[in-house]
């Protein structure tokens, strides 16, 4: 009898050839483009690997250094939520200060970068259509994408052939002289004006909220109105200092 209905159930059984296995794995990745293998490992990788040592749950940790890029990989017991995973090694990582100035912000996905994309979607302008496409690259970006992403099941989207957007400052150097100010003192004062930052997490009843402090530029007056020199300060023979005072703020592209 014990047999019979084994192989009944046998018979029933689904069985993939390759069956889908969802790998509690989290990647950093890390663009210095130009860089050497050994510069992106003692600059990067051996700065991120200390951080990550440790992290709970972790199973295993692996690095990878080549031009131009640097991998982490850290591989996750079944049982670990992954959306708290994903909250900790963001915050690890946010420790870390002082990267090189030519070097990406670290990059976190649950997919693998040799993982094959499965659609590609094109965009183009029309005949006749005048707009600049470094437009277009910013509505890939902050809609196109960020709506793909959302979808179920989705794990990473990738776009190519837009230019980046830059912040470029223009600064008048008899006005900076006349507030006492240097370049890096004002290089300074946009990168703390410019960031985000993690704030944890806010659980609330069976639910947790993620928060992030969002003070990123989304605007030239943004710019423009960053305080670079408080009225106390010396060697301000004119008050209060912001950009707008010494010279000018503007989102270009490259």
């Amino acid at each position: 009898m014990t047999i019979v209905l084994g192989f009944i159930a046998l018979e029933r059984i689904p069985i993939q050839l390759a069956p889908d296995v969802n790998k509690p794995v989290i990647t950093v990745s890390t663009w210095w483009y130009g860089a050497s293998p050994y510069e992106i490992e003692r600059e990067i990788v051996n700065r991120q690997e200390e951080v990550l040592r440790g992290i709970e749950g972790a199973k295993r940790l692996t690095a990878k250094a080549q031009e131009g890029r640097s991998e982490v990989t850290i591989e996750f017991d079944t049982t670990t939520n992954m959306d708290r995973a994903l909250l900790l090694v963001s915050n690890r990582l946010n420790q870390i200060e002082g990267y090189p100035e030519e070097a990406g912000e670290p990059w976190l996905d649950t997919a693998g970068l040799d993982d094959n994309a499965i659609a590609w979607f094109i965009l183009t302008k029309t005949e006749g259509n005048e707009r600049d496409i470094a437009a277009y690259g910013d509505i890939v970006e902050d809609i196109i994408q960020d709506r793909i992403e959302r979808v179920p099941g989705v794990a990473r989207t990738t776009a190519y052939g837009s230019s980046s957007k830059e912040l470029r400052v223009t600064i008048d150097p008899e006005r900076m002289a006349n507030y006492g100010l240097t370049v890096p003192q004002i290089v300074l004062a946009l990168q703390r004006a410019n960031a985000s930052i993690s704030a944890g997490d806010v659980e609330e009843g069976k639910r947790r909220y993620l928060v992030r402090a969002e003070g990123e530029f989304q605007n030239p007056d943004q710019i423009k109105n960053v305080v670079l020199i408080s009225e106390n300060q010396e060697n301000n023979r004119y008050g209060r200092g912001t950009v707008a005072d010494i010279g000018d703020g503007r989102f270009t592209h490259k």
